[in-house]
């Protein structure tokens, strides 16, 4: 299994060598500009990148061509519903759709939201997952165990799977049955394996194994990529003792691609953002002016290489917060949270971070599933998923209290089942009361 590991490793850079070398180009830029960003160079560069999609977009893309600069502040920050009622306008003039890539996502709603890459983006997103995967200690050529909603739209050939080596593992069923075998198949499994998926996925495989497994070690497990949910301290302690690695997060969209990441090696939970692939800026909550470093924001996106369908200052639609890296030599995400709109507020009206949440409930082991809704200015409700009788619902009760204050009203639900959204994700955190957005 290793020979074909470092087979399918070289056959990829001799196709790539005979095209040109385009990803090889993209990975040595990536790596240069992230991990030299002080370099004098690297800035000009990324100036001049920024600068060069800012003039194509002014000129040759309908939506922005009444724009008279090319100054990033002149142009006005977009979300996905400016994009849906104007998509045609947002191609580039010398484009047609039918020569350019289709990316599709069901957001993080449901809702279906389509955009175009050209080929040049599509080499620069391969180029920053094999940058990126690297980082996180996946080699190309390796297994990689994929969790995600699997569907027909994305699903991959047998044979194009085995030639990625990709084990897709729909989120859709992570049943107790399904996680068991799962294991039994990755213990045997002699290759070389990374795991990449949502964080709620790893966190449920994590939980199984607790309850029915805490003594195994899944061997051969050389990287943990934890992505579009936020990573629980819960489940990166119990991802290195099940999987003998550390485990990342991973910031990314499936319509512009990695945003940033966690480093392995760095105990911060910086994560450092991808300068060489989108310039990044964080604004007000209710309006469209910068914030202070360290205060957060609206994260969003200007995308430097989608010459097909070029997104500029793109609202993602979560929090951040931007601050110098402890070295002070680059600016860094050291905070990412979810939809603006799953933030939720204390009795007194003060903006809380879903982490207060995701980060306490990790010691209420005996919870297999669970939902925090804010109902009111001072109703909360939790919804929870159990195998057994919840004896500690006081406890849970007083500690949520004084994060939300000795007024808070918290009511507990019991349920069979916490329900996927269409995306395959779980709403651990639900603001019935105020929207943000």
């Amino acid at each position: 299994m290793i020979v074909l590991e470092k087979i399918r490793n070289k056959i990829f850079w001799i196709v790539d060598f005979l095209k040109g070398s385009p990803i090889k180009k993209h990975v040595y830029n990536i790596k240069h500009i992230v991990e030299f960003p002080e370099s004098q160079e690297n800035i000009i560069e990324q100036n001049n990148t920024l600068n060069n999609v800012l003039k194509f977009a002014s000129t040759m893309v309908p939506y922005y061509c009444n724009s008279n600069s090319i100054k990033l502040t002149d142009f006005p920050v977009i979300n996905k519903n400016i994009i849906r009622d104007n998509l045609e306008k947002f191609i580039a003039k010398d484009q047609t759709k039918e020569n350019l890539i289709q990316v599709v996502t069901s957001g993080s709603t449901g809702t279906p939201f389509k955009v175009y890459h050209n080929q040049n983006k599509k080499n620069r997103n391969t180029a920053d997952t094999f940058y990126f995967g690297k980082q996180a200690g996946f080699s190309l050529g390796e297994k990689l165990v994929y969790f995600k909603i699997w569907t027909q739209v994305n699903s991959k050939s047998k044979i194009k799977s085995f030639i990625q080596n990709i084990d897709m593992q729909d989120v859709m069923d992570i049943s107790d049955k399904k996680i068991d075998s799962l294991v039994e198949s990755l213990k045997c499994d002699k290759s070389n394996k990374g795991i990449l998926g949502y964080a709620s996925a790893l966190e449920a495989i994590c939980r199984y194994l607790d309850s029915n497994h805490h003594e195994i070690r899944i061997p051969r497990i050389n990287s943990v990529i934890a992505m579009s949910e936020g990573l629980n301290s819960y489940t990166k302690e119990a991802c290195i003792k099940y999987f003998s690695t550390n485990v990342v997060s991973r910031y990314s969209n499936v319509e512009n691609g990695i945003i940033a990441q966690q480093m392995t090696n760095d105990t911060s939970k910086e994560f450092v953002i991808n300068w060489a692939s989108y310039f990044i800026e964080i604004l007000e909550l209710d309006n469209d002016n910068n914030v202070p470093l360290g205060k957060p924001g609206r994260i969003v996106i200007t995308d430097l290489y989608n010459y097909a369908m070029p997104m500029i200052r793109y609202d993602t639609g979560d929090i951040g917060i931007l601050n110098w890296d402890l070295n002070k030599k680059r600016k860094v995400l050291t905070n990412v949270e979810g939809r603006k709109m799953d933030m939720v507020y204390d009795t007194s009206g003060n903006l809380m971070s879903s982490f207060t949440i995701t980060n306490n409930m990790w010691l209420y082991t005996e919870i297999k599933q669970y939902q925090f809704i804010q109902k009111s200015e001072n109703q909360y409700l939790f919804k929870l998923n159990l195998n057994e009788k919840f004896t500690r619902e006081e406890q849970l009760i007083t500690e949520f209290k004084g994060y939300f204050g000795q007024n808070a009203e918290i009511d507990i639900e019991y349920v069979d089942e916490i329900p996927l959204l269409n995306s395959g994700k779980r709403r651990k955190v639900v603001n019935l009361y105020k929207k943000t957005i």
